[in-house]
């Protein structure tokens, strides 16, 4: 039983398809990244950890803390390597991480997702199940990755994302369709 990480080229991606938190402004945007959590860098689409009075974005280990997720705005570091899948945040990064407080009903598109590899073998298998989603259900949850867990079973704390499409993000590359049932 092993955390997987599904293979993307780049960095994780996310697109905001219909949230509350942009229009309502619970939003996070004056936390730096807690260094030690954060040594690969923040990517779009993680779940995360806002610990406000030590003003830290962490990688989530429970429900203890308000959880989020991270649409921090794409800066373009090198003009030959354009694209969202080219963006992170560092830990050092003179830029803040802008996370958004979830909402039930907020719906969004991702693909910094995550699986077990005991409920599905590999990359295929997972892409299979995410096809199959309209008579197997699927369900999205928090992971001390930061990426989504997808899983066959409901998490039982920390907010509950429902997959509600198999798709594509922007440049053509798999993308899941969330739904927030309980944040």
């Amino acid at each position: 039983m092993a955390t997987k990480r599904f293979t993307i080229d780049g960095y994780g991606q996310v697109e905001l398809n219909n949230v509350a938190f942009r229009r309502d402004g619970r939003i996070e945007a004056q936390c730096a990244a807690d260094s030690s959590d954060f040594s690969d860098g923040i990517e779009n689409g993680m779940l995360v950890a806002v610990d406000d009075q030590n003003r830290k974005i962490k990688l989530p280990v429970d429900d203890s803390l308000p959880i989020g997720l991270v649409y921090s705005a794409e800066h373009l570091y090198d003009e030959r390597t354009p694209g969202l899948k080219n963006f992170k945040l560092n830990a050092t990064d003179d830029f803040l991480p802008r996370v958004g407080y979830l909402a039930v009903g907020d719906k969004f598109t991702e693909n910094c997702v995550c699986y077990d590899s005991a409920e599905f073998s590999d990359d295929a298998t997972f892409v299979s199940a995410l096809g199959a989603i309209a008579s197997t259900g699927l369900y999205g949850g928090f992971d001390a990755t930061g990426a989504i867990a997808v899983s066959s079973a409901a998490p039982t704390v920390g907010p509950k994302l429902k997959v509600t499409a198999k798709t594509t993000m922007p440049d053509g590359t798999l993308g899941v369709k969330f739904q927030v049932i309980t944040a």
